[in-house]
């Protein structure tokens, strides 16, 4: 599923079924190739920011229809969350970034982030926009550098370039392994 499909959907506790937040945005470490949490918004109509956050640690599962908490003490304030979280770095969102071999091609334009659904956050890989055109995604781990703009991958990267997410699910497993990330 794409991370950006979850920004809108409900946070639940398991204990109990309560609705008691929704998503706002995701907040990624690019470096770490992870989601670390999540930012909300108040439930109802005239909702607005919750102050609390979701650290990573304290989601029990994102699924298409809600993300999963087991209280409502899983949202925390910003003071007791970790720092990556409390105060996301701004500069290193990946999306809009050039994907770029270490030989200097161009793979395309990172569109959103891959996740498993079912998992607290785990990020698989990356939706681009290739540079020849249409729709591809690339798995994780790849980058080898993130900056502002551009995010660097080996470059046996593109060779497991998928056109679906079907596709993806194995080349993840075989990128790993080519690297010795398994």
């Amino acid at each position: 599923m794409m991370a950006s499909s979850i920004n809108g959907l409900p946070v639940v506790t398991v204990h109990g079924g309560e609705d008691v937040a929704e998503v706002r945005d995701v907040i990624y470490d690019p470096e770490a190739g992870r989601l670390v949490g999540l930012t909300l918004n108040k439930r109802g109509f005239l909702s607005g920011r919750r102050r609390e956050v979701l650290p990573a640690e304290t989601i029990h599962a994102i699924g298409r229809h809600a993300v999963m908490v087991m209280d409502e003490s899983s949202l925390v304030v910003p003071e007791a969350a970790p720092d990556d979280v409390a105060s996301p770095a701004t500069e290193r969102n990946v999306l809009g970034n050039d994907v770029l071999t270490e030989g200097g091609e161009s793979l395309g334009k990172v569109q959103d982030l891959v996740l498993v659904v079912g998992s607290a956050g785990e990020v698989v890989g990356y939706r681009i926009e290739k540079t020849d055109g249409g729709t591809g995604y690339i798995p994780l781990p790849a980058q080898l550098a993130v900056s502002g703009s551009a995010l660097v991958v080996p470059e046996v990267t593109k060779d497991f370039v998928r056109d679906d997410l079907v596709g993806l699910g194995a080349a993840v497993d075989d990128f790993r392994a080519r690297l010795g990330l398994t």
